[in-house]
């Protein structure tokens, strides 16, 4: 990368960061900009993508078999994107190595990529990442974060000039320590944008997401329920080629999981599919033993034990991580449900559990971070500490009935309740994949004890765990007709009629665009496309829908990279993050406001501290109303307070 260009766009794009804050909206305005200085450029680009793409057309019309857009992104990509990076980014085109493509079928395309780093290009990207200071990018560094974005705008432009239905993404993305250099190893996806089923399904989403407003008239919503029913209609015509693409679908979780070193990807997927099971007439560890593992000659009976065990894991794992995120959902007011829902979760048990139990994934790191902090200060956490954290999340729910709930939130934590939401899950997914890869490490111990049995390594469990998840989806989901279908399950009159299995077998294919939990997807499609339902249902209907209704752009941010950047090393295990960001600011608090009345069991007293400490520098009025509030639904907590141990 030339050191002059790359310090010009990073700078520039730091100056955007720090005056509006950050979100994906703002990453393409940026690099809009940047496009705009070099516009003579991109007509060339594109004309030469459009020139070879028209050549592609006319060469097609000659064949018997006709090839697809992913025959000509297997032949062009690699050029397009190197010319891209170095003449609009100044990156290095020479470091750009493709080191493998797959067409996996007429429809999908994967290429696997390095990118060597510089070490003036790595010092340069870390310094301009510090600089951000957003917590949305904690545990991601700048040079990922910037080509993810660079890929997803490249897509853009090329589907723009060719006028094709193709969707481009950095799907997958890790840095790899080299002895002179870091180097980004990724994986880009070159698809079909599936853009008629999404049409449907948002018109479908929108109807229940606009139904309790009044001010709509029927018609509007006749013409939405139309998107509903040609849903249904696209999932019966798709049926019947389901159990063909399906390999695909799961081989590119496979690609996924390998390349990031992490089964995060396969989670929500997995519970997606485990639930569907458990609403079916049949059992998941029947079907793996005598429809799957009854056919793996090679393991011994103690390896597939030990792939049953992994399977149950996995399958308890993805729906306690499936239960936090189905109420990861816009607002404040649902923001703080899901955070008093995994704070009860983990701190309801006491101590005790904490340290030594099966709760954490690496309980043995709690134990030593909280000795570490403990090692330092004069009033250690001990059991009544969290004994008290743990009452006073009781009266927290009172913050439901306030509209300012943010405001508690940045004063006690330094974030937003949805940042501090998404370093959860940050955090759980990290903790979740190292202690994984212990288990693996724990197993194959065992294993090897017998000369007979070979390691299980990752890759070959996750492989080993989507031809489960095959033979699962096509016990209980394919059949020649989705009607007979329905009779593998429980409800065959109403959930599982025919055309709610098609649909069904629909969205697991849309988990490879929307690579998150099922039960966010509404929201997260209503979100992305806020401004223009908020100008379409404000002139007509009069009607104005409070942002709160959808996800921020942070969120949505925050939403896209879960799954596809791996974490850094210097991120913190969930752990870590739980004692440092959750337990000492809430324990400084109690503390805090204990020691700075003569009688915490005087609720007046109490109280008054509370508002000198939530209201500093507040002058909104309805904000004061409501922490005067909350003040008074607090202060009789610390009467309540068990002594230090």
């Amino acid at each position: 990368m030339s050191k002059n260009k790359s310090t010009q766009i990073l700078d520039a794009d730091e100056q955007d960061v720090k005056r509006v804050g950050y979100n994906f909206q703002l990453e393409t305005k940026i690099l809009l900009e940047i496009l705009n200085i070099k516009k003579d450029d991109m007509r060339e680009f594109q004309k030469d993508i459009s020139l070879k793409w028209d050549e592609f057309n006319k060469n097609n019309k000659n064949k018997v078999i006709k090839r697809t857009f992913t025959t000509f992104f297997y032949d062009n990509f690699h050029h397009f994107f190197g010319y891209f990076l170095q003449n609009f980014f100044g990156f290095d085109e020479n470091s750009i190595k493709l080191t493998k493509k797959e067409k996996i079928s007429d429809d999908l395309l994967i290429l696997e990529y390095d990118y060597t780093l510089t070490s003036v290009e790595d010092k340069h990207l870390k310094d301009n990442s510090k600089k951000f200071d957003n917590q949305l990018y904690e545990g991601v560094s700048s040079p990922m974060r910037y080509l993810y974005f660079l890929v997803r705008h490249l897509g853009m432009i090329i589907r723009k000039t060719i006028q094709e239905k193709t969707f481009i993404l950095l799907d997958a993305l890790t840095i790899q320590k080299g002895e002179k250099n870091n180097i980004l190893n990724f994986m880009i996806l070159i698809k079909d944008s599936k853009d008629e089923v999404f049409h449907s399904y948002y018109q479908m989403v929108l109807y229940y997401f606009l139904r309790p407003f009044e001010e709509i008239p029927e018609k509007y919503f006749r013409k939405l329920l139309e998107g509903r029913e040609k849903l249904y209609q696209l999932a019966l015509e798709k049926y019947p080629f389901a159990k063909e693409k399906l390999v695909d679908l799961l081989y590119y979780f496979y690609k996924k999981c390998t390349i990031l070193q992490s089964f995060s990807p396969l989670l929500d997927f997995f519970n997606f599919v485990g639930a569907r099971v458990e609403d079916s007439l049949f059992s998941k560890v029947d079907i793996i033993k005598k429809e799957y593992l009854i056919n793996m000659d090679e393991y011994s009976d103690t390896k597939k034990n030990v792939i049953i065990e992994f399977f149950d894991y996995l399958d308890k794992k993805s729906t306690l991580y499936s239960t936090f995120q189905a109420n990861n959902l816009p607002s404040p007011q649902s923001q703080l449900n899901l955070f008093l829902l995994y704070m009860k979760y983990y701190l309801g048990s006491g101590l005790e559990v904490l340290e030594v139990g099966d709760l954490l994934f690496l309980p043995k790191i709690f134990k030593t971070t909280l000795n570490g902090y403990n090692n330092n200060v004069d009033d250690v956490i001990g059991t009544n500490s969290i004994n008290n954290i743990q009452n006073f999340l009781n009266f927290l729910y009172a913050l439901s009935n306030i509209e300012y709930i943010n405001l508690f939130f940045r004063k006690i934590f330094k974030k937003n309740i949805s940042q501090l939401n998404y370093g959860f899950f940050k955090t759980f997914l990290r903790s979740f994949n190292s202690n994984f890869m212990l288990k693996i490490n724990q197993k194959n111990e065992a294993l090897l004890e017998n000369p007979e049995n070979s390691p299980l390594s990752f890759n070959l469990l996750v492989e080993n765990m989507c031809r489960i998840l095959y033979v699962l989806i096509e016990k209980i989901f394919l059949k020649e007709d989705p009607n007979d279908a329905s009779k593998n399950f429980i409800d065959p009159r109403s959930r599982y009629i025919g055309k709610n299995i098609a649909l069904r077998v629909l969205e697991l294919f849309v988990f490879q665009d929307i690579n998150y939990s099922d039960d966010i997807w509404p929201d997260y499609v209503i979100s992305l496309n806020k401004d223009n339902i908020k100008k379409e249902v404000k002139e007509p209907f009069n009607l104005s829908i409070p942002s709160t209704s959808f996800y921020t752009d942070e969120e949505l941010t925050q939403i896209m990279l879960t799954y596809n950047i791996e974490s850094c090393s210097d991120q913190q295990y969930f752990e870590e993050w739980l004692i440092h960001e959750i337990i000492i600011p809430l324990n400084d608090l109690i503390l805090n406001i204990k020691n700075s009345v003569d009688d915490p069991a005087n609720d007046i007293e109490v109280y008054e501290k509370l508002s000198e400490f939530f209201l500093k520098d507040v002058e909104d009025k309805e904000m004061v109303k409501d922490y005067r509030f909350i003040c008074q639904q607090l202060a009789p907590f610390w009467k309540t307070l068990e002594r230090s141990k």
